[in-house]
């Protein structure tokens, strides 16, 4: 009796292998890794390692490019304003230069001109003189004839029955013969070796004064 009651007190104390229902929530399965799940996790591993690593490399690389161009940029407009200032300097200087080439050439060439001008007015004043004087002469003479006529058909305007003597060189008395409205009866015409024509008439004595003019213009000329 007293083994049985041992016997059931040891079997109390063991587990129980009476096969019992365990609902499936309450069953948690862990499953063993196997050798091919380990390497596929350590290559996992290896690959994200990798990519950091290129991910950094990337980065590294576009900093480095940015850099770079930046600095590129920035060079490019350094060179850029040193050429300006260069081209700047180099069209002052070339101005500056040929400023002085042409003022010494400008100088000379003034010099040369001026000499050679001097040589010609010479030479054109004595041309001048001997080609224009006649002209000058002709019409200095034409003009003091018409303004002869013009003052004398003023004075006697109304002394028609009186006869009125003009004296002066032949070619100004042929001169003045010639001119349209002269009456050849109310005028005498005295040849004379003074060099003006000349009228009186009671006390107003009206003279050409031509030989003054034509010796200006030949001073002028001179």
């Amino acid at each position: 009796m007293r083994q049985l009651d041992m016997g059931r007190s040891i079997a109390s104390m063991l587990t129980d292998f009476t096969p019992k229902h365990v609902p499936d929530d309450r069953v948690t399965v862990f499953a063993a890794a196997t050798r091919e799940r380990v390497e596929i996790s350590e290559d996992n591993a290896v690959a994200d390692d990798v990519v950091d690593l290129i991910d950094i490399e990337l980065k590294i690389k576009e900093t480095f490019e940015l850099g770079r161009a930046e600095g590129q940029s920035e060079a490019s407009v350094l060179f850029d304003a040193e050429k300006l200032r260069l081209e700047r300097d180099f069209q002052e200087q070339l101005a500056a230069a040929e400023a002085d080439f042409m003022d010494r050439i400008g100088t000379r060439l003034y010099e040369q001109v001026e000499a050679g001008l001097a040589v010609i007015s010479t030479g054109l004043s004595s041309s001048l003189a001997t080609v224009l004087s006649p002209l000058v002469e002709k019409n200095l003479r034409e003009r003091a004839v018409a303004g002869f006529a013009g003052e004398i058909a003023r004075l006697t305007q109304g002394l028609e029955g009186v006869m009125i003597d003009i004296s002066g060189p032949q070619h100004l008395i042929d001169a003045l013969r010639n001119r349209p409205g002269i009456d050849l009866m109310r005028f005498t015409f005295t040849r004379s070796e003074q060099p003006e024509l000349s009228m009186k008439l009671d006390d107003v004595v009206v003279e050409t004064r031509l030989g003054h003019l034509i010796d200006a213009v030949k001073d002028t000329i001179r």
